[in-house]
């Protein structure tokens, strides 16, 4: 449900910016400032800190109070479908192991496996958002806490069974389906697949560097209205000038995966990947519920398709950009959230698609391995560690 509504309404307000662009600064700002006022006067005044929260209830035995589950359905709904720059993962994420502690608590024998409720309920709701069920399995496991029981797989395999089962009663269609188109292999694009998870590495350094350091600065911290005044204005400045910004843009991905030429403009979609961090930064700094998942996922489909594209034109190899977009998106969320797992087989959710997988299954693991390299930390466990 809430997957559908946002999606439905991003796209409602979007269409209206798109016909007259004064929205773009107007639509960032209302949200912000709605968001603002159901904290102060509805949740009381407790800002959400997104998946370092679930960390902190999962590794310290800090409690996740019900209104997490309303709080980040109201803010993550306001965030995307008024320009915010983020995704519903992370609202998901949370409100779903909030779920999971709520039920944890219903019987004393329960309160043992706290860790697990937590970790099975976050797992539905990554398999219902990325029509993965292996997906939600790995996140829980890579991202929230490493378990090997026999209650963790218990939990799990019964949660992400009944969202696959809840995603085959409703009929739920892929993100961005390409399943039954051909994906013709191209051996000469290797030593660009390659390239590109360098790229996405060190990209998703650049993600996370940038979205920490914003978040860090002072910005009109003592007048919040004029704070979120003047961020709702730059916000929209940005969005103007790129709109495929607005929101999680996952409707920007569409319109790559249907069609990509030269004509889509080189410096279009290089301004896109280097503005996507700030503009979430600005989004999570000014109050926007989410996190980095989404914009992991645009940045690195842009950046597949920015690869493609220069090596089309100055190679003169005839590549397939598609193949190139979903390695980038698979790649880039490995070196953000360091779960390669969870990319590999959420990329394959989202597209439908495991004709790309050896190349994936190889190249995630260097994208891996090179951002945590050059740096070991995620914006969640940065958190964690402050």
């Amino acid at each position: 449900m809430f997957k559908n509504l946002v999606e439905q309404y991003e796209h409602l307000l979007f269409n209206k910016a798109q016909h007259f662009p004064l929205f773009y600064f107007i639509f960032p700002t209302v949200g912000l400032l709605l968001i603002h006022f159901l904290r102060v006067f509805v949740f009381n005044n407790k800002k959400n800190k997104g998946i370092s929260e679930v960390l902190e209830a999962v590794h310290h035995g800090k409690k996740l109070p019900a209104y997490k589950v309303p709080s980040h359905f109201f803010n993550g709904f306001l965030t995307v479908v008024f320009g915010g720059s983020t995704g519903i993962e992370v609202s998901t994420v949370v409100a779903t192991s909030a779920l999971g502690d709520m039920a944890s608590r219903k019987d004393p024998i329960f309160k043992k496996y706290r860790k697990e409720f937590i970790g099975a309920a976050i797992a539905c709701g990554v398999t219902l958002l990325f029509n993965s069920p292996l997906a939600g399995l790995f996140f829980s496991y890579e991202t929230i806490g490493k378990q090997r029981g026999k209650v963790f797989w218990i939990t799990h395999l019964i949660s992400v069974g009944f969202a696959s089962l809840i995603l085959l009663l409703m009929n739920v269609s892929p993100i961005f389906g390409v399943g039954a188109r051909e994906l013709p292999n191209n051996y000469e694009a290797v030593p660009f697949f390659v390239l590109l998870s360098f790229v996405a590495g060190c990209f998703g350094v650049y993600i996370t560097k940038t979205v920490v350091w914003i978040k860090r600065q002072s910005f009109f911290e003592s007048q919040r209205y004029i704070q979120l005044l003047a961020g709702g204005l730059l916000l929209g400045g940005l969005l103007y000038v790129i709109p495929p910004l607005y929101g999680d843009g996952y409707h920007a991905i569409h319109a790559l995966t249907e069609q990509v030429s030269i004509t889509t403009g080189i410096w279009i979609l290089l301004a896109a990947v280097l503005l996507k961090p700030l503009a979430t930064g600005f989004t999570l700094k000014l109050g926007g519920d989410g996190g980095i998942f989404a914009p992991s996922i645009f940045g690195g489909a842009f950046i597949g398709a920015l690869v493609g594209l220069l090596v089309q034109q100055f190679t003169g190899i005839d590549v397939y950009l598609i193949n190139f977009i979903i390695l980038g998106v698979a790649l880039t969320v490995a070196a953000t959230l360091h779960a390669p797992f969870t990319a590999l087989f959420l990329t394959f959710g989202m597209f439908d698609t495991y004709a790309l997988w050896l190349p994936l299954v190889v190249l995630v693991l260097l994208s891996y391995f090179l951002s945590k390299k050059i740096y070991p930390y995620t914006v969640y466990t940065l958190a964690m560690k402050k």
